[in-house]
């Protein structure tokens, strides 16, 4: 096990190097002047030389190769740099905002899982039924629907028209927080959930007819039993791969639902810093979904293993 995680730590070494030289190059190739954001309305009384200045101070004079080899360096010693806009420590920006980040997406994550193992193994066993076709057809709505456009409907049900919870932003209490919490997790959840149980049915409906299934029924062992014990693990693998293969897409759909219901992460940091060309902010942002993806995928690696241990071997 031990070298298997090591071998895996390994080739993830010119993943991390690829995605914060690709950030770097399409994070300048944004249109836009960030020294015109920091000044704002006085940016058009700004001379050529008080511009050129407040670049110097920044480092954007510098040739975009000498920008660029100090950005790794200071990456490799911990230090991400500072806002433009704000003039505070990247670092500090988005560990102001990554713990609300990480909680709307593991309460999303759970909603998933929570809803579309049940209903997909129901809907494989039921097979046919109508069933089926009400759980199937209830995931191809929620694939073929744009979550932002759920978000906004939620809204408006639960918050403009009932008024049961809140619209935008993040409660102060524990209970005005699980309020909040609850419009983006549901909304965001739909990114997965529609794939996920279509994918659970699909994986069950592969091991039912497997002579270790129908061994295990022949010897009377309990329908439950056979369920949890011989069917779902090895349906896991798969499962696995679409949640894990997809978090990305979910990653992406929290910078938009943080941005729709106000929520304060590093979604909503990052969409903002890009308006205004904060370069900083945005690649630290961009480093750090990307090595939330990076450990995920860590993490399934190690769970392949432990679920078939052939893995290992590869």
């Amino acid at each position: 096990m031990k070298t298997f995680i090591i071998r895996r730590l390994i080739l993830l070494i010119p993943i991390v190097f690829g995605v914060m030289t690709l950030t770097f190059i399409l994070i300048h190739a944004i249109p836009g002047d960030p020294i015109s954001v920091i000044a704002g309305e006085q940016s058009r009384q700004l001379t050529p030389e008080e511009r050129d200045r407040i670049a110097e101070s920044l480092g954007l004079n510098d040739p975009l190769i000498v920008q660029y080899v100090r950005y790794i360096g200071n990456l490799f010693r911990g230090d991400m740099g500072m806002s433009i806009a704000t003039r505070a420590p990247v670092s500090y920006e988005i560990a102001e905002r990554l713990p609300d980040t990480l909680m709307l997406t593991a309460s999303s994550m759970f909603i998933v899982i929570l809803l579309s193992l049940p209903i997909g193994i129901i809907s494989a066993l039921k097979r046919g039924t109508w069933i089926d076709t009400v759980a199937m057809t209830t995931a191809l709505i929620g694939v073929s629907m744009p979550a932002f456009w759920f978000g906004i409907m939620l809204m408006l049900l639960f918050s403009l028209t009932l008024g049961w919870l809140p619209t935008v932003g993040q409660g102060k209490t524990t209970i005005d927080y699980i309020k909040s919490l609850i419009l983006p997790s549901v909304t965001l959840s739909m990114v997965l959930l529609g794939l996920v149980t279509r994918m659970v049915r699909s994986s069950m409906l592969e091991v039912l007819n497997k002579d270790y299934v129908r061994t295990a029924h022949a010897k009377g062992l309990r329908n439950q039993f056979v369920i949890l014990r011989h069917e779902l693990p090895n349906a896991l693998i798969p499962i696995l791969t679409v949640i894990t293969g997809q978090f990305a897409n979910l990653l992406g759909g929290v910078v938009v639902i943080e941005t729709v219901f106000g929520w304060p992460g590093i979604g909503r940091l990052t969409v903002n810093s890009v308006f205004r060309r904060d370069y900083q902010v945005v690649t630290g942002a961009v480093l750090i979904f990307s090595a939330i993806v990076i450990i995920i995928s860590l993490i399934t690696d190690i769970l392949y293993s432990i679920i078939d241990p052939r893995i290992r071997l590869q």
